[in-house]
C-alpha cells in the first residue's frame, strides 16, 4: 500500500499525529499532502510530503486520511500595504497591521504551509476557530521566540512585526489559504509588501 492521500483535521484544523521512532504527538495542519504506506492495529502510517515536517514519518488513527487531492488551488498572491492598513486577496480586502519600528520588509514575501500550532492566537478563537493557525513569512524556518526575525500572517489586535489579519475575517483568509499550494512543496504562495 503506497497512496498519496491528505489530512483530515480537527475543528480547528488540526490532526494530532504520532512521530515514528520518538512517540511525540504533535498538530499536523489540514489538507496537508501524505504519501500512506501502511495500515495496522487500526492505525494508518505515513510519510509527509510537504511543509516542515516533509519526509517524515507518522502514525495516526485510522480514518483521519483521506485518499484524493482536496482541489487545492493556484499559488495565492497577496498584496498588504502598511500604509492602508488593508491586506487584499481574491476573497476581498481585509484589515491588517504591523508595527512601524519593525514592520515586514517591503517586495515579495513567500508564504509557507502551517508549521506548527501556535498557542498564542488561542486568544482569538472566539472570533476564528483557525485562530492558532500561522502562515510563516519567508524562506526556511522560523526561530522559535525570536521576534524580531520571525514573520507569520496570523490574526490578532497587537503585532510584533508580523502581518496581523483582524480576527473577524481570519476564517475567511484562512479557508483560502489553506488550500492554496505553490510549486515548491513548502509554501502556499506569496505576499507582495507595499508602504
Amino acid at each position: 500500500m503506497s497512496d498519496k492521500r491528505y489530512v483530515v483535521g480537527g475543528a480547528d484544523g488540526w490532526l494530532n499525529v504520532k512521530r515514528e521512532r520518538s512517540g511525540e504527538i504533535i498538530g499536523l495542519p489540514e489538507y496537508l499532502q501524505v504519501e500512506a504506506r501502511s495500515s495496522e492495529n487500526d492505525r494508518d502510517y505515513f510519510t509527509v510530503l510537504e511543509g516542515v515536517e516533509k519526509n517524515k514519518m507518522f502514525s495516526v488513527k485510522a480514518g483521519n486520511l483521506k485518499i484524493g487531492s482536496p482541489s487545492y488551488r493556484p499559488p495565492a498572491r497577496l498584496t498588504f500595504s502598511i500604509s492602508k492598513k488593508k491586506l487584499s486577496f481574491p476573497g476581498g480586502e481585509i484589515k491588517a497591521i504591523t508595527v512601524s519600528r519593525n514592520p515586514p520588509p517591503l517586495g515579495t514575501i513567500p508564504i509557507q504551509i502551517p508549521d506548527f500550532l501556535h498557542i498564542m492566537g488561542a486568544a482569538y478563537q472566539v472570533h476564528s476557530l483557525y485562530a492558532k493557525t500561522w502562515f510563516h513569512l519567508g524562506q526556511g524556518h522560523a526561530v522559535s521566540g525570536n521576534n524580531s526575525t520571525d514573520r507569520y500572517l496570523h490574526t490578532g489586535l497587537e503585532s510584533a512585526g508580523c502581518i496581523t489579519v483582524d480576527p473577524a475575517s481570519w476564517t475567511r483568509l484562512y479557508q483560502y489559504l489553506i488550500l492554496c499550494r505553490g510549486n515548491d512543496g513548502k509554501t502556499v504562495g506569496s505576499v507582495s509588501v507595499v508602504r
